[in-house]
């Protein structure tokens, strides 16, 4: 063989030595893909889920039941299964005179706000709202007829947006300031009375609590938290009866009750219930107050001990 053919051979082998190191190139590259992307995919949809479950989680812990996690003094009426159908004999109604209960609705206004002020007028009972931000008309109408009628007005949130409220402090403070100056372009006063999304013990936050109770604390802001409540934001699919039974199983519980009820679309049920309720904290003699500069605030984590 000459010189010259051995050469072409040496070369088409080296050619062909060069594209079976491809193909096996790109076959061991295939098969990793193949073993790595479900596994990638798996993970990705486990984050996803788990990070599902911890808001569902949060959104059940911070309107329902968190004993664990709350001082002894704050407790909810939101544990049905533990709690006895309330038919109130004289002595009990004897024992719970002097109470006070300040009922409290959140996430407001809409509709089921109109309704709710109507029924209070109708019992001549004062509440207290903890409002969000809304711009149409029909809700500046429904801040101004809140403090109009002389129901306390304050603060929620303006977005209730959890990731864009707890995001920072500076987040918090934007937002807040936000909702007290649309309050005070419509109704002509800035509120001091505030409540957290999710209350001051919620597990939601990327900041310190403590650092946000601080700045309210430095700004003049008195935050309430609740320690009864009816049951409409558990997640729970409640009766009328067992969302009327929170409630007065709450009340009887505390010389002063802060209840937490929801003004929001979608919460007919607390409208449908709520002049029940009235009927029997009316028999209970109990005062039915509108939050004010007297009242206790009932809080999760107290300002006092936060320096």
């Amino acid at each position: 063989m000459s010189d010259d053919k051995q050469k072409v051979k040496k070369t088409e082998l080296e050619a062909r030595r060069k594209r079976v190191n491809r193909l096996k190139k790109i076959i061991v590259i295939i098969v990793v893909v193949c073993l790595l992307l479900p596994s990638v995919l798996c993970l990705a949809l486990w984050m996803k889920v788990a990070h599902l479950e911890r808001q569902m989680n949060t959104i059940v812990e911070n309107y329902g039941v968190r004993q664990q996690s709350l001082k002894k003094d704050t407790a909810y009426a939101a544990d049905v299964k533990k709690q006895k159908k309330m038919d109130l004999s004289e002595e009990d109604q004897t024992k719970i005179k002097g109470k006070k209960v300040y009922l409290t609705f959140d996430d407001g206004p809409s509709e089921n706000t109109e309704k709710i002020l109507k029924i209070l007028d109708e019992y001549d009972v004062k509440a207290t709202f903890f409002v969000i931000g809304q711009t149409d008309e029909y809700s500046k109408k429904l801040y101004q007829k809140i403090y109009a009628q002389g129901h306390t007005l304050a603060m929620h949130s303006y977005t209730h947006q959890y990731q864009k409220i707890y995001k920072s402090l500076f987040a918090y403070k934007k937002d807040l300031s936000r909702l007290s100056d649309l309050l005070f372009e419509t109704v002509g006063v800035r509120p001091k009375f505030v409540r957290f999304p999710g209350g001051s013990s919620n597990t939601v936050s990327n900041i310190d609590m403590k650092d946000v109770i601080r700045y309210l604390k430095k700004e003049g802001y008195i935050y309430f938290d609740w320690n009864v409540i009816n049951g409409d934001a558990t997640g729970e699919n409640l009766t009328k009866e067992e969302m009327v039974n929170n409630v007065i199983s709450g009340v009887k519980q505390y010389d002063t009750s802060i209840v937490l009820m929801h003004d929001s679309a979608g919460k007919e049920k607390t409208v449908e219930t709520l002049p029940t309720i009235l009927k029997k904290l009316k028999k209970m003699k109990v005062s039915v107050l509108a939050i004010n500069n007297t009242t206790i605030p009932v809080q999760h984590i107290k300002a006092e001990e936060v320096e």
